[in-house]
């Protein structure tokens, strides 16, 4: 062990150990089982490449990249570290050799194979597995070994075989296992333990929190305003950066846009032939290129020491996508810079996308019959369909592009159908063959994992929801990413304040957006009311089109506005409304499925808040901060029937206040209409604030009980009162709690304005 830096400088001319690195191997070479969460470019493959020279026997790597083997096969014979590969690439007379020779060599002599790396697949080849049983083996690493977890998208099926490949070769010798990955969420790493029976083990979590790397978010949905803040970035910034887009589309509009304004820039996608990216690739590491417009296939091996920025233009699908991509821009130590440049509502693209990637059951089903609707059951003729996915939609009425993919992968998946795509064909016209490599079978019979699409499916709205809590919730970035990827070395040394997120670095902003209460609690109140009528019947937007006086076909169609309680809340905005919603779910009041459109229901919290009425005020703080982060600066309805006079936020405000004159005016109206809609309409505020003046002007003895009840019923007055009396005991703090038990009597016509009216003349024994 004492030798390890020496072996470390002599045989991988490298200096010193990374954090940790020592330790792993340590724990390799002392025989334990290893679990190594890292990032991606922390020298992962150090830790099993080393202790080779102590253990001296066959290590082997199971690896699904092809070109990450390769890298790796290059560097390991460059340091005249004997090693080769088995996958698709090489010939079966090749594979032979490799097999024949592991057999029948002395591993310890100089010149022996040393690394034999793998693709998952081979495992299996009983021929291959029957051969590794006679091999002296010293360490079997898996590397990206997330794709045995069922959670995982990409997720291998021939990483099933590896717990019985481990099994069959330890029954004759023992030997460690080191499982590594950068994907290190909580459900993904015991997944990988169960699936491959792991028992004295150690993991290693550490180095997710860049400290050198400031997170900011800006939110910006305008093209215009998006493009012109990546241009000040990219003046602001020196050295290199990277611009990731989440479509060829984007990325060539960014790209001109940058073009014309004079930046030395390039552009990255899988569109341009290999040849142009990597000419592309290599411009950019030499300097001639300052920017880097890509998709998410640039950077996979980039190590370029000097990238101090790197932007997000969109939103991409995962936490897991966005810290492998900001890795790329920190590895000379010096600070550097994370944007993201996106809006909340951009999570709506990637709803539409994921309701597209996982088609249902149904439609699988029914585009395989139209796949084999020339063939009888359990005919089988390698048959080829040479359409575009247009022509197929069409014709199997699923009338998508985008399904039609998403379906045929799913049948690759299950070796149904084989496909590939060839390239010396016009791009545009995007032909397809099409093989049908099974026979027609009658649905029950065809073998998918319909659970397993459900799963991947709801794990995918999860990843959502995650992005959007840590870029859209107030709270700090960095201590989100390291709870998400179960970093605990790193939250133990994290400072509340992290100083290198937009919500640490502003917090006086957010603390000042937190003083700000845009609405009274029971507005929350309404909203959870309003639920709990509709309860798992409607999605957020039509709940908030419902509150605000929508006049959507579907909101008509299905006679909501027939509904006592439509238009409630019209004078907010709807986004202001949605932020209402989206707040109570945060909180835990709401919780919604996981679906492109989400069904609203109340949770369990919601009903205990109901007997501790304290519940929702002691979260009042978290539900405004949010909804003051989401809507801040648009609070109004600016679209009703009836037009309100523009004024500014200020003098809005100044109406909005208690002072003694906006009271005053209220009263003048009063007098003169007695109508409180007509009030709100002639003085620019919602109504229930108007109705808070005339309880307050009624407290205040300005209006009597006689020009309150003008505008009250006094039978529903008295029913409210025995109520009161019967069932809350004068405790009349909370008015949810009295509304329901009125519903619950059939007394639903009673409105919070006739139960305030009620507990004010109590008050004052006029009733």
């Amino acid at each position: 062990m004492g030798n390890l830096e020496k072996i470390l400088k002599e045989k991988f001319n490298l200096e010193k150990f990374h954090e940790w690195q020592r330790e792993i191997i340590e724990n390799v070479i002392n025989q334990w089982d290893t679990l190594v969460f890292m990032p991606t470019w922390w020298w992962k493959s150090l830790t099993y490449q080393l202790p080779w020279v102590i253990l001296d026997w066959l290590t082997i790597v199971i690896s699904p990249l092809i070109s990450l083997m390769k890298d790796q096969l290059d560097k390991l014979n460059s340091l005249w570290i004997r090693s080769e590969l088995i996958n698709s690439t090489i010939s079966a007379s090749e594979q032979n050799m490799i097999l024949s020779e592991l057999t029948q060599t002395d591993p310890t002599e100089s010149w022996a194979i040393k690394f034999l790396y793998i693709a998952p697949e081979r495992l299996n080849s009983q021929e291959f597995l029957r051969v590794m049983q006679d091999v002296k083996i010293s360490l079997v690493a898996i590397d990206e070994a997330h794709c045995i977890s069922q959670w995982w998208h990409d997720f291998r099926p021939s990483y099933m075989k590896i717990k019985g490949f481990l099994e069959k070769l330890k029954q004759n010798q023992n030997f460690p296992v080191i499982a590594l990955t950068a994907t290190a969420t909580k459900k993904v790493r015991l997944d990988i333990v169960d699936r491959l029976w792991l028992e004295s083990y150690k993991i290693f979590t550490k180095w997710f929190d860049r400290k050198n790397i400031v997170i900011l978010v800006r939110e910006i949905s305008k093209k215009d305003d998006k493009l012109d803040k990546t241009l000040e970035i990219i003046e602001k910034t020196p050295w290199s950066g990277i611009i990731y887009c989440s479509s060829r589309k984007m990325v060539d509009e960014v790209y001109t846009f940058l073009q014309l304004n004079d930046i030395n820039v390039w552009k990255y996608t899988w569109a341009m032939t290999p040849e142009t990216r990597e000419n592309m690739q290599n411009k950019f590491m030499d300097d001639e290129y300052k920017v880097i417009v890509a998709t998410n296939a640039f950077g996979m091996w980039i190590d370029k020491k000097d990238i101090r920025f790197v932007i997000h233009y969109n939103l991409p699908w995962s936490i897991e996508n966005y810290y492998q991509e900001v890795w790329r821009s920190w590895r000379d130590g010096k600070k550097s810079y994370w944007v993201v440049l996106a809006s909340f509502w951009d999570t709506k693209i990637q709803e539409f996308f994921i309701e597209n990637i996982y088609p249902t059951k149904k439609e699988i089903l029914d585009f395989y019959d139209y796949l084999y609707k020339d063939f009888k059951i359990w005919e089988w003729k390698w048959s080829q369909i040479m359409k575009t996915y247009s022509m197929m939609a069409s014709e199997s009425k699923v009338w998508n592009d985008m399904k039609i993919w998403s379906i045929l992968k799913v049948l690759e998946k299950y070796w149904i159908v084989n496909r590939w795509v060839d390239w010396e064909i016009d791009e545009w016209f995007r032909w397809r063959w099409i093989t049908l490599s099974q026979e027609k079978r009658i649905q029950s019979w065809i073998l998918i994992d319909w659970k397993r699409q459900e799963l991947l499916e709801s794990e995918a709205y999860f990843k959502l929801e995650q992005i959007k809590k840590l870029l859209f919730y107030p709270s700090c970035r960095k201590r989100f990413i390291l709870e998400y990827f179960w970093d605990e070395e790193d939250l133990a040394t994290l400072e509340e304040n992290c100083k290198s997120c937009d919500y640490c670095l502003e917090k006086d902003k957010f603390d000042s957006w937190k003083s700000i209460n845009l609405v009274n609690l029971s507005v929350f109140e309404i909203v959870l009311d309003v639920v709990r009528r509709f309860d798992k019947k409607f999605w957020a937007n039509v709940i908030a089109g419902f509150l605000w006086w929508s006049t959507e076909k579907k909101i008509l169609d299905w006679w909501l506005a027939d509904n006592d309680e439509y238009w409630i809340l019209k004078e907010y905005s709807s986004k202001l409304i949605l932020a209402l919603i989206e707040s109570l779910i945060r909180q835990g009041f709401l919780e919604k499925t996981p679906w492109m459109y989400p069904l609203i229901w109340l949770t369990d919290k919601w009903r205990i808040s109901i007997i501790k009425e304290h519940l929702l005020k002691n979260e009042e703080n978290e539900l405004q901060s949010f909804v003051s982060l989401r809507a801040r600066d648009d609070v109004f309805n600016k679209t009703k029937e009836k037009k309100w006079k523009s004024k500014s936020t200020k003098n809005a405000t100044k109406t909005n206040s208690t002072s003694s004159s906006t009271f005053e005016e209220t009263l003048k109206l009063f007098k003169s209409w007695s109508d409180i809609r007509e009030i709100s309409e002639s003085r620019e505020i919602w109504q229930v604030t108007i109705e808070w003046h005339i309880i307050r002007l009624y407290e205040d003895w300005r209006i009597d009980s006689d020009e309150l009840l003008k505008i009250v019923k006094i039978d529903n007055l008295k029913l409210v009162k025995n109520i009161i009396d019967s069932h809350f005991s004068n405790d009349t703090e909370k008015l949810k709690p009295i509304k329901d038990k009125l519903e619950e009597l059939w007394m639903k016509d009673i409105s919070y304005f006739e139960i305030k009216s009620c507990i004010a003349m109590m008050k004052k024994n006029e009733i």
